[in-house]
């Protein structure tokens, strides 16, 4: 439903949280016609079949610290998603850079269903989180089809799809390096669809750009990145470890000849994707693709595999039947992102895993808000004959009122791009000339007119000592260099070089045009399938945001007649999107231009200049200095040696903890391997120590230093590593703890430094930033203040807007401004967690005496106000080691509500306590770090052993036990941190629960399959006519389930199809014969039926209370019987699977 956009209901427009945050709220069409959309608590539900079940088990993984995987997978997560990082913009300077949520989810939930749920293909995932219709459409996907997994994202133009490859190749390539079972891929396939896509992504990974630029790699894992890329058919792939090849999809089949329409598209954006297209040209490309053990690919713009008949999905099949018949292990893993992942009849595709839709990217401020743009006067005159631009002269005028205002509002800082769609190549020609005339002064000698039936050339000029390319006209046919030049000429009209301010064009529409300045749209073009133009589409053109970082609400105006309003209602709805309507006359600023006002103000009166004073923390991957002597000091001073004791089984559980809060943040499972030894067990510890502590250099620096350590400190006496005496201890708990307590605050002492800021000599007067764009709503105003040298102040909130009427009034302010901004004061601290993180003040401001201030106002607690304030406090006693004397206020809410005070001073000094107390609590709370907490280990371990005690089990079966420790660490901390629901408990149970299944299945039944073909198709189907409908019907799905996890090794419904053969034998059997009768043979006796009882009530609750949510799991006492009971289940199929 459409709404009307006024000044009243402008906060329509404004995100609801941050890009980087988790979607808590959403908006939904008002009841009322016309009316501003109404805010809903709670995420936007998903239309996507598989997303909602999916969604909340890896919110549940997520809260549940991703138990289940390994610590490769843990690490990356960690590092990519509760680590701040900082990364250089296009003008060079440092600033702030955090994933979007859409972009965590994603990888979150690949790496879920991947490593924690082992999915393995299409069938397995509709059956594991789609209902009883969704898995009878399983049952439909042949096996041949259904070689390896797939997932599909769906994410908004916009939304990031290419971060979230670059995260799954970082994922796959440290998992395949460092996990010693991975079956994931270091050689990628990413797959484009035209030139224009490709040309995208060849920008983002040429020579390994993006991996670089973005924070991908952890310090102390870059140099085990050995990463080539390789474009399109250029030699390579062969001499590193890793290599990314990208290619079009049409260098990997021949394309034969098409129609003009297609040759055409083809000029511009490379050749359409074609049915019944030969694999004969790109032989040599997939020779060497598939050379490697393993290839994980990428689409991207996926939605053109709707069709499994596309020769872009043979393709694929053939990569993989390629790789499997030269010895290798095929595809592992297929990804796919697209916006609009739908078949031709509209049908959402089958594994889509993801939704981020674009309403939610609307919703988080990352995408620009899309506008229509509306008047009765948009109607076309005359008929097909009436030349282009007098059939559409108004939609042009009105078109250009719009760009016009627009680019009033954002030259200073940005060029805006007026992007006019036609319906044929002449039409284009017409309306080009039209525009490009003195009745569009803006626009006069700036409009790009790209189609592939232009005549001329392109000419390369020198320009104020610069070389830029021009179209010429001429009567010739453009030369296909011409037509590159010009589709670059296209993908660069947001530099500033780029003199073009508008294009006309008829095949624009293709993805992977990113312009981000598009801020007009004037489509000239009907919507409709056949065409292959959707609002969507359009709208596509002009959805990514001129300035990612900026806080500021950014709109893209589509102009059109309302009677095309229905058909974006329909559309756009599907993507959870309220279209926002605004009539085409009337402006509504929702964001300004922040600039030095040079004209009005006198500058130099209110100048500011900010001192540079160097960063206080200081990190490093590689650890040096670390000695033997220092490790025994600091165990001797705080720990007794251990007992060596008997020999212990069981699993090793290793933990890592907060560097400062020693909140446990990541659990592991050791390997028993390195750890059946004493001898090898120092440098397992280093590695995990290094991983944890991200050194790069972890078995030089410690692993002699711990070999000595467990050898002649750790213990009661000296041991030798080599003589067996202590290898039982290694894989202990308490050894685990003592070597982490002891070597972790060692290691961050030596790696992460907090320095002494120092001055440097030169400052940055605040006449010299340059202008940046700023939010500016009722709720967000940006003031003007006649004490600062900008033309407005942005403000955040009413706090910030009085404190600017203060500072105009205070009689000892001579100049303030807000800190706002790309170039913004920051200054760094150091985290609870260990990290390092920015902080930005509110305010700066000069007093008539010459003194500055760093203002900081608070109307809300915030638990890192006291670190922000210290390193404040530090910051300003360096920057008055020069001649102006720089001082900290922090102005509390209430007490600036309370105050009657007339100059700044008198504020400070009612401010001075709150100050004194906040850097107090920074200093008392930071002091030390915390010691290992001996009582709360046995705690943990006493709960383990009782609930094992009360659940009739000795010992924890060895290849499960990790798990269930993880269960009931999980639930008891869910329990006492009273979490909502605590489902996310036994997600770690889920996998063994399936992989027993099979174990048992494969132990129990396949033995008995006759290796014939036909015979074993018999034996799976046998003759059931004779019996009950209902009973046949069951045996014959059941009887195909079996068929997919013993001969076909799809793993479909493994726990599912184990119970019912359980309860088939249990209840006597049914008189079937084949495989049937063996079931009722070895599933028969008072064992298996114990164990259908147990299991059939894990199965109820796993279905309606963890993997599919009927009913929220809050209940302690209900949470810790149903987990007793599933820990009896797997106890048993443990020893049943041998």
């Amino acid at each position: 439903m459409a709404f009307e956009v006024t000044e009243r209901n402008a906060a329509a427009l404004m995100p609801l949280f941050k890009p980087w945050e988790e979607p808590i709220q959403h908006r939904l069409p008002n009841p009322k016609a016309g009316g501003p959309a109404v805010i809903q608590p709670g995420r936007r539900p998903s239309k996507c079949p598989l997303v909602r079940s999916i969604r909340a088990q890896v919110d549940g993984w997520r809260r549940g610290g991703y138990a289940g995987v390994g610590d490769t997978s843990r690490t990356l997560l960690t590092y990519w998603f509760n680590t701040e990082h900082r990364i250089s913009s296009e003008d060079g300077s440092s600033v702030p850079f955090r994933y979007h949520w859409a972009q965590r989810e994603a990888i979150e939930t690949i790496i879920y269903l991947y490593e924690m749920r082992r999915i393995r293909s299409v069938a397995e995932l509709m059956f594991e989180f789609g209902d009883t219709s969704i898995a009878n459409l399983a049952l439909g996907i042949p096996p041949e089809e259904d070689r390896w997994p797939r997932d599909c994202c769906k994410i908004a133009t916009g939304g990031g799809k290419t971060k979230v490859v670059s995260l799954a190749v970082v994922w796959s390539y440290f998992h395949s390096l460092y996990e010693p079972d991975s079956d994931l891929a270091r050689h990628f396939v990413v797959i484009a669809p035209n030139l224009t896509v490709y040309e995208r992504l060849k920008d983002d990974f040429e020579n390994c750009a993006i991996f670089y630029h973005d924070p991908l790699l952890p310090e102390e894992w870059k140099s085990d990145f050995q990463m080539q890329v390789v474009l399109q058919d250029e030699p390579g792939g062969a001499s590193t470890q890793g290599a990314i090849y990208l290619t079009n999809i049409h260098r990997l089949y021949e394309t034969r000849s098409g129609n003009h329409d297609d040759a055409e598209a083809g000029g511009i954006f490379g050749p359409p994707v074609k049915r019944a297209q030969a694999l004969d040209t790109g032989a040599a490309l997939r020779e060497r693709i598939t050379a490697h053990p393993r290839l994980m690919v990428f689409n991207d713009e996926a939605h053109h595999l709707h069709d499994p008949e596309l020769a872009w999905n043979r393709a694929i099949d053939a990569l993989h039947s390629q790789s499997v018949s030269r010895g290798q292990a095929g595809i592992c893993l297929q990804l796919d992102f697209t916006a609009t992942p739908k078949h031709n009849s509209g049908e959402l595709f089958r594994h889509i895993v993801c939704d981020f839709p674009l309403g939610e990217a609307v919703d988080a401020g990352i995408v620009k808000v899309p506008v229509l743009g509306e008047s009765e006067e948009l109607v076309v005159h005359g008929d097909k004959r009436t030349p282009a631009h007098q059939r559409y002269a108004m939609h042009l005028k009105l078109g250009y009122q719009r760009y016009e205002k627009t680019y009033e509002e954002l030259n200073k800082v940005r060029k805006p791009i007026l992007f006019v769609m036609t319906e044929d190549a002449a039409a284009a020609n017409e309306i080009t000339d039209y525009l490009d005339s003195d009745a569009f002064p803006l626009l006069k000698g700036r409009v790009l007119n790209i189609h592939t039936r232009l005549k001329g050339r392109i000419k390369r000029v020198n320009r104020g000592g610069r070389e830029i390319k021009e179209f010429v006209e001429s009567e010739t046919g453009m030369k296909p260099d011409d037509l590159r030049a010009l589709r670059d000429m296209s993908r660069e009209l947001d530099k500033k070089d780029s003199k073009f301010r508008c294009v006309v064009s008829v095949m624009m529409l293709r993805e992977g045009w990113d312009v981000r300045n598009v801020t007009t749209i004037v489509p000239l073009r009907p919507y409709s399938t056949k065409s292959g133009i959707l609002p969507e589409q359009t709208l596509g053109r002009g959805l990514r945001r001129m300035f990612p970082l900026g806080d500021a609400p950014e709109m893209v105006t589509v102009v059109h007649h309302p009677a095309f309003r229905k058909l974006y209602e329909e559309e756009l709805a599907q993507e959870g999107l309220d279209i926002a309507v605004l009539p085409i006359r009337e402006v509504l600023k929702q964001t300004v231009t922040v600039y030095v006002d040079r004209d009005k103000k006198p500058v130099e009166q209110l100048e500011i200049e900010i001192p540079l004073v160097s960063d206080a923390i200081e990190t490093t991957a590689e650890l040096d200095g670390l000695t033997f002597e220092e490790a025994e000091a600091y165990f001797r001073q705080r720990f007794q040696p251990l007992p060596i004791g008997k020999r212990k089984e069981g699993q090793v559980e290793y933990k890592e903890r907060h560097l400062f809060t020693d909140e446990i943040v990541a659990r592991m499972q050791l390997d028993a391997g390195l750890l059946s030894n004493a001898w090898s067990a120092a440098g397992y510890f280093a590695q995990m120590l290094g991983r944890a502590c991200q050194l790069s250099n972890p078995h030089q620096a410690l692993t002699p230093i711990l070999e000595e350590f467990l050898s002649k400190v750790l213990f009661e006496q000296e041991v030798d590593l080599y003589s067996g005496e202590v290898d039982h201890r290694m894989r202990d708990l308490d050894v685990m703890e003592h070597v982490r307590a002891t070597f972790t605050p060692l290691i961050v002492s030596k790696t992460v430094k907090t320095t002494d800021r120092r001055r440097i000599s030169r400052g940055v007067p605040l006449s010299t930033w340059r202008p940046y764009q700023a939010t500016s709503t009722e709720k967000r105003p940006a003031v003007e203040g006649q004490r600062t040298m900008f033309n407005l102040a942005p403000c955040e909130n009413e706090f910030e807007q009085a404190f600017v009427d203060f500072a105009d009034f205070a009689e000892d302010v001579a100049a303030f401004a807000k800190n706002a901004g790309p170039q913004k004061l920051m200054i760094d601290y150091l985290r609870p967690d260990g990290h390092r993180a920015m902080y930005v003040p509110d305010f700066l401001v000069r007093l008539t005496s010459g003194e500055c201030l760093l203002c900081e106002l608070k109307g809300r607690e915030d638990p890192l106000v006291p670190i922000k304030a210290r390193a404040a406090v530090e910051w300003c006693k360096v920057a008055s080691a020069g001649k102006v004397k720089w001082r900290y206020l922090y102005v509390p809410y209430l007490l600036f509500q309370q105050s009657a005070a007339a100059t700044l001073a008198e504020l400070v000094s009612a401010c001075e306590p709150s100050l004194k107390a906040l850097v107090q609590e920074a200093e008392t709370g930071q002091l030390e770090l915390p010691l290992l907490e001996a009582h709360a280990q046995k705690q943990a371990e006493d709960l383990f052993a009782r609930v094992l005690r009360e659940t009739g089990i000795a010992e924890a079966p060895a290849s499960v036990a990790d798990a269930m420790r993880q269960a009931v660490s999980l639930l008891d901390h869910a329990v006492r941190a009273r979490m909502p629901d605590y489902a996310h408990a036994f997600q770690p149970l889920l996998q063994p629960l399936d992989d027993y299944a099979l174990r048992i299945l494969e132990r129990q039944i396949k033995p008995h399959i006759p290796e014939d073909a036909q015979k074993r198709d018999d034996y799976f189907d046998p003759y059931l006519d004779t019996l009950n409908p209902r009973h046949a019907n069951q045996l014959e799905r059941n009887g195909r389930y079996l068929r997919d996890n013993l001969v076909f090794g799809r793993p479909i419904s493994r726990l599912g199809t184990f119970l019912f053969c359980l309860r088939y034998a249990t209840e006597g059997g049914w008189g079937a014969a084949g495989v049937w009768r063996d079931v009722q043979q070895v599933f028969s006796g008072q064992a298996m039926a114990d164990l259908y009882t147990d299991l059939e009530q894990v199965n109820e609750f796993r279905n309606t209370r963890v993997a599919h949510v009927e009913k929220k799991l809050d209940d302690a006492d209900e949470a810790w019987g149903a987990l007793k009971v599933w820990f009896r289940s797997l106890d048993r199929m443990a020893r049943i699977a041998g």
